[in-house]
């Protein structure tokens, strides 16, 4: 099995630990997994920036529901720095990801409202009108006075 696959197997048996709310081994395993990811970017960094922003995220999550904030906010933070790299590199295509980590932050996290102006700048670069839509309706939802939409 490549250190890939292994990596791969590992955060989707986090995934089903999370899911049954089994979050001190979906601990263990997605730290398993974002070390083999990070080994694995050291080589290919865009191919593993987007499953290490994930874990990232995943970890911010179990935190968040474990009631530690400020893990949950490491984590989220490392998550964002990843996907703002990713959004960088390719605007079209990770700005969907960006734009969602940013939402979760200001709705999960208490993450100051104005980061929802990066989130829509982000969604400018997008054609997926459907799914970008969605997020605008959320942004709106979530601080309408603050954002102004075109």
């Amino acid at each position: 099995m490549t250190t890939h696959e292994k990596a791969f197997n590992l955060n989707q048996q986090a995934n089903d630990h999370a899911t049954q709310m089994r979050y001190s081994k979906a601990i263990v395993q997605y730290k398993q997994a974002l070390s083999l990811y990070v080994s694995l970017a050291k080589n290919e960094p865009l191919n593993y920036c987007l499953p290490i922003a994930h874990v990232f995220s995943n970890l911010a999550i179990i935190y968040l529901n474990l009631e530690q904030p400020k893990r949950a906010d490491d984590f989220h933070q490392n998550a964002l720095r990843m996907h703002r790299v990713l959004c960088r590199t390719n605007p079209k295509k990770y700005a969907l990801d960006l734009a969602n980590c940013l939402i979760d932050g200001v709705r999960y996290l208490k993450e100051h409202s104005l980061t929802l102006y990066e989130a829509e700048m982000a969604l400018n670069t997008v054609n997926d009108t459907e799914r970008t839509d969605k997020l605008v309706r959320m942004i709106r939802k979530l601080h309408a006075p603050a954002v102004l939409l075109s």
